[in-house]
């Protein structure tokens, strides 16, 4: 037996946050939907599927099988946000003929018959395909096309980048269940002065350092501080909450309700709401809300992005080139790859960042930046593609990584897909 995670048909509609990842290595709640299913699938053999572009980066990256044709006997989709009750359908029913469902959308297919596995393969090779090619999103096939009954999940699938946010409160309370809330592991080191409210619903991982005077509030929901994470003296954090493995909190920070700092993050000053997908940098006064924030982003001191209009009104937002109503009252930026900006940069209610960006300057920068675009208020140009990955390098050689050959040539694919919106 064995699982496929599959790329879903939302590449479109979740840039430019899969520009360099597929839809499952996003990060939703603790984990992203390649950790959770390894959670929930733990010791099952796993393989991956997804664009051509990104196979030999994937394969790099994972130590997993991508695109291989090794048969599977269960798919699930990478926009598909597993929760318990998902997870107990897939187990019931594996070893049937069976398409899980929400609404319309195809959250996992069990495939027990060739017939069914041929069919469903079919559809996902010549679906990404046709993905790949377009500049606008694809619908779902008819739920009956692979000839297996359906049954339908109350669970979300996520379909635009502002999914991942509003969502992400109530993924840190169900992925809090793979830890042993209550716990302090005896590795860990906490000053007398630190104060842990609702310490049942607090996890304190091994290796980490807690300073005098912080205090992590669990009234509102869980707080997971995970392997080898620095949480400064006097900072607060309130549930639901990630602290990721290697992560720092810096001193006096405020970490609010909803928000997932990633592994090997630094983070300051004032968050709310927001995820820190890895190796991202926030390390001054500044307050980021209801936002996401991608790898090796990092923002100047005394960044603020503003999360709710005046008017309290909807906000829109634009997804390479094309506008979306979210229905959201609250959203701040939503901020790609290697995306940095400068001191006092300001960001506007709905702001979209590309990948490699370079942002500064004084007043309000446009709502939507193109990837690798260079500049702010005061006009914008192209991001010299060697001196941008001449930074990167440096960048990820401080946090003893490597900017490899598969990682620039995507990069460069990026560069040239994206040159006409510059």
């Amino acid at each position: 037996m064995a699982i496929c995670l599959f790329e879903d048909l939302s590449i479109s509609t979740l840039l430019p946050l899969t520009h360099l990842h597929p839809d499952f290595d996003l990060r939703c709640g603790i984990f992203t939907g390649r950790e959770r299913v390894q959670q929930y699938f733990a010791g099952e053999r796993l393989s991956l599927y997804s664009r051509m572009g990104l196979v030999d980066v994937m394969a790099e990256r994972s130590g997993l099988p991508v695109n291989t044709a090794d048969a599977a006997d269960l798919y699930i989709s990478g926009t598909a946000l597993l929760r318990p009750a998902l997870a107990h359908a897939l187990r019931e029913h594996r070893g049937k003929d069976m398409v899980f469902a929400s609404g319309n959308t195809v959250l996992a297919v069990s495939a027990a018959s060739d017939d069914v596995r041929e069919k469903f393969q079919h559809w996902l090779k010549t679906g990404l395909l046709r993905e790949e090619l377009s500049s606008s999103p694809h619908s779902h096939p008819e739920l009956t096309a692979f000839g297996a009954p359906v049954t339908q999940v109350e669970t979300d699938a996520l379909r635009y980048p502002w999914d991942l946010i509003e969502r992400n409160g109530s993924m840190i309370e169900a992925d809090a269940a793979f830890f042993m809330l209550g716990t302090v592991d005896p590795m860990a080191q906490i000053a007398s002065s630190a104060e842990l409210v609702h310490p049942e619903r607090i996890f304190i991982g091994p290796d980490t350092r807690i300073g005098p005077g912080a205090i992590l509030d669990a009234t509102d929901g869980p707080i997971v501080v995970d392997a080898g994470a620095v949480i400064m003296p006097q900072a607060l954090i309130m549930g639901p909450a990630y602290i990721g493995t290697h992560a720092t909190i810096k001193a006096a920070a405020k970490i609010y309700h909803n928000t997932t700092i990633g592994p090997w993050c630094k983070v300051g000053g004032e968050v709310e709401g927001t995820i820190f997908h890895s190796y991202a940098n926030k390390q001054h006064d500044g307050f980021v809300g209801h936002s996401y924030l991608a790898s090796w982003t990092n923002l100047g001191a005394d960044t603020n992005t503003s999360d709710l209009k005046n008017n309290y009104s909807s906000i829109r937002v634009t997804l390479e080139g094309r506008e979306f109503e979210t229905g959201s009252m609250f959203l701040g930026t939503i901020m790609a790859d290697h995306t940095k900006c400068g001191i006092n940069t300001m960001f506007n209610t709905g702001t979209v960042a590309g990948v490699g960006c370079n942002i500064f300057g004084g007043d309000f920068p446009p709502k939507f930046l193109p990837s690798f675009a260079w500049g702010g208020a005061d006009g914008l140009q192209e991001y010299d593609f060697d001196r941008f990955c001449a930074t990167a390098s440096i960048v990820m050689q401080r946090r003893g990584k490597q900017l490899t050959e598969n990682e620039r040539q995507l990069l460069r694919d990026v560069f040239v897909e994206t040159s006409g919106q510059r």
